[in-house]
């Protein structure tokens, strides 16, 4: 290995080392800890390749956000470890720095191949080193290093780069074999991620630029790269059917639901001036652009029409490139193409914007910035030792400060904990930041001991939860969590109010019905039957055939109230809603026989022994009643063969 090489490998290891003791953190439960098929190991890998990526945690096909997931190849990885390795974040977080070091060392290859040092510069100041040492000090980069999941855009940008490799390799060579790696390497970056579709445009291009191959050689490379690529659509449409173009109609999954169609092209460019300032000025840095973290905007807006005007430029130098051959317009070409499919513009992303949609473009900055610092300012200004001093040191002040705010902004990734409550304070009107902080805060106060430590975590959870529902009132999550807080704190008349508001914003919502007859059955232990009774009446208004919460309100009404007629009609209702039942013929026949309607007693309880004919507990019910009527022969044979059947029954 080159010292080249060993210096690319030793910054990356350095910059990404304290993500080693990391944990599982936001999206890792979905592609890994709680993914059924991932935690399968080798015997879920079948279902991940034939699956949307959403399947093995949520049990079937989500339609979250516009289009279908189909990105396999970081989940099988996923199988492998955890078959090999176990529930082992350190050995996760170990193989995305690995990939991430030979990433920078693949990217410093190509820039070799394509953008050889033009000056007599020491090799660590050579324009594919300092490309190479700029992408690789990133700190936007850090959501996809140290965050586990983010390892498909890792393979997906290695892959792809791969393929690039490769159809230079072979122009130069004509050997079959490397153009079957590229469409190899291509093939698997389109697996683990989508994005790799636009190194159709990259690879020509960079052919374009940098080569002086024939053109119907860069055409006919092209073509077998279009023909995997297609190969990869059919299989996936095979697999998953033809995508829903249909946009997502829930605000948490489009931002631009409730925007008109001018506001929302506004609001993406104005999101386009925010990259290009977080590509220079990396600061502050959050995995939250949810609303409302981000405005909408109109074109009145300055930074809307300067966004605008710059991308309009970059544009046109992206025209004028091809003619020009401009190693810096290759680098704007780059990152417009890169950028587009993530951009809101082509189809939506489900966000405003997000961080990780630069891992791919940041390679475009890198390149225009290595230009300029190694020769591309030099045509403006002389070549002296002077100006050659100052350019240095202000490459080096820009590599210092992106390492540490790399190295900085890792520890904020160590667990949901410390990144949900950092970036509520990056993005403090997202309300779904404020909602992940209110949820990392419960999930910390079940695992306290502390009663008094418990409940200050927990109001702690409630203000953020409560600024989550301000900002969007009809978030479901956010208003589940509220009554999940009030609860963990006892304050079970609050949480009541919260899961009720579930159910009118959704009538079956099925984590608020089970809560709400929770709290039900919490009311019965404690010998608060008003609580019970509240809890199973409300539930019952929004699921009124749910004959189980029947049985249970009678249940409450005749033993902690003593309210047989209120009993009565439960049971009833139980009963019709679900003939037959045996629970409910008990009970009616119960609340039968204590109003001294013995006759119809009977007669619900031979009903339940000519479905349960050992049926000892109705058994002795029924001959305890014909006692009651003055049966005693045949009251006693019952309550003779009940205790024959069940010994314990005897007194």
């Amino acid at each position: 290995m080159s010292k080249e090489n060993i210096a690319i490998f030793l910054l990356a290891f350095g910059l990404y080392a304290n993500t080693l003791g990391h944990k599982y953190a936001l999206d890792d439960k979905i592609v890994i800890t709680e993914n059924q098929f991932t935690t399968q190991g080798f015997s879920g890998i079948s279902d991940l390749l034939t699956t949307d990526v959403f399947v093995g945690f949520y049990g079937k096909e989500k339609n979250l956000v516009t289009g279908k997931r189909y990105r396999p190849l970081s989940l099988v990885t996923f199988a492998i470890e955890w078959q090999l390795f176990g529930k082992n974040p350190f050995m996760s977080h170990l193989i995305n720095l690995l990939l991430y070091a030979l990433t920078g060392i693949l990217l410093y290859t190509l820039m070799k191949m394509v953008l050889p040092d033009k000056l007599d510069n020491p090799w660590y100041l050579t324009t594919p080193m300092i490309i190479a040492a700029l992408y690789i000090v990133h700190p936007l980069h850090t959501e996809v290093i140290a965050n586990i999941k983010g390892r498909d855009e890792i393979l997906s940008l290695l892959g792809s780069l791969g393929a690039l490799y490769y159809t230079l390799k072979w122009l130069d060579t004509k050997k079959l074999m490397h153009m079957v790696l590229s469409s190899l390497c291509l093939f698997l970056a389109l697996f683990s991620k989508e994005n790799a579709i636009t190194f159709l445009f990259v690879i020509p291009v960079t052919v374009h630029y940098f080569t002086s191959y024939e053109f119907k050689d860069n055409v006919k490379s092209t073509l077998v790269l279009a023909g995997v690529s297609a190969a990869y659509i059919a299989l996936r449409f095979s697999l998953l059917g033809v995508p829903d173009t249909a946009e997502a109609t829930e605000l948490m999954n489009n931002p631009f639901v409730n925007s008109s169609t001018s506001d929302k092209f506004a609001t993406i460019f104005y999101t386009f001036g925010i990259y290009l300032k977080l590509l220079f000025f990396p600061h502050p840095l959050t995995h939250d652009y949810y609303p409302f973290h981000i405005p909408i905007v109109g074109w009145s807006n300055i930074w809307v029409l300067l966004s605008l005007l710059i991308y309009g430029l970059m544009a046109f130098w992206t025209i004028l490139g091809f003619k020009t051959k401009k190693p810096s317009f290759y680098g704007i070409a780059f990152y417009l193409a890169t950028f587009s499919v993530v951009s809101n513009v082509v189809f939506p992303i489900g966000s405003f914007m997000n961080e990780r949609f630069m891992y791919f473009p940041t390679i475009g900055y890198a390149i225009i910035l290595g230009i300029a610092f190694t020769f591309g300012i030099y045509k403006h200004i002389p070549r002296n030792k002077n100006n050659m001093r100052l350019v240095n040191a202000v490459l080096i002040l820009m590599l210092v400060g992106y390492s540490y705010k790399t190295i900085s902004r890792n520890t904020v990734w160590e667990n949901d904990l410390s990144l949900a409550l950092a970036d509520v304070e990056n993005s403090p009107n997202s309300a779904k930041a404020n909602m992940s902080a209110g949820l990392s805060l419960i999930n910390r106060a079940q695992e306290e001991n502390d009663a008094a430590t418990k409940r200050n975590t927990i109001i702690q959870a409630i203000g953020y939860l409560n600024k989550s529902l301000k900002l969007y009132p009809s978030y479901i999550q956010p208003m589940l969590l509220m009554g999940n807080a009030y609860y963990e704190i006892e304050e079970y008349e609050n949480s009541l109010l919260y899961f009720e508001g579930c159910l009118r914003l959704r009538t079956n919502y099925s984590f608020a019905v089970n809560n709400i007859e929770h709290v039900g059955d919490i009311g019965v232990r404690n010998g608060n039957p008003d609580l019970a009774i509240r809890s199973y009446s409300m539930l019952i208004s929004y699921t009124p055939n749910n004959y189980r919460l029947y049985l249970k309100l009678g249940q409450v009404y005749g033993r902690e109230k003593g309210n047989n007629a209120m009993a009565l009609e439960n049971f009833k209702k139980a009963l019709e809603l679900s003939p037959g039942n045996i629970e409910a013929l008990n009970k009616l026949g119960i609340i039968y026989s204590i109003q001294g309607q013995n006759e119809l007693a009977i007669k619900a309880f031979t009903e339940v022994i000519q479905k349960e004919p050992d049926n000892a507990n109705t058994m002795l019910n029924l001959g305890i009643t014909y006692n009651n009527i003055g049966e005693n022969t045949l009251g006693d044979a019952y309550i003779q063969k009940a205790i024959e059947i069940d010994p314990s029954l005897k007194r």
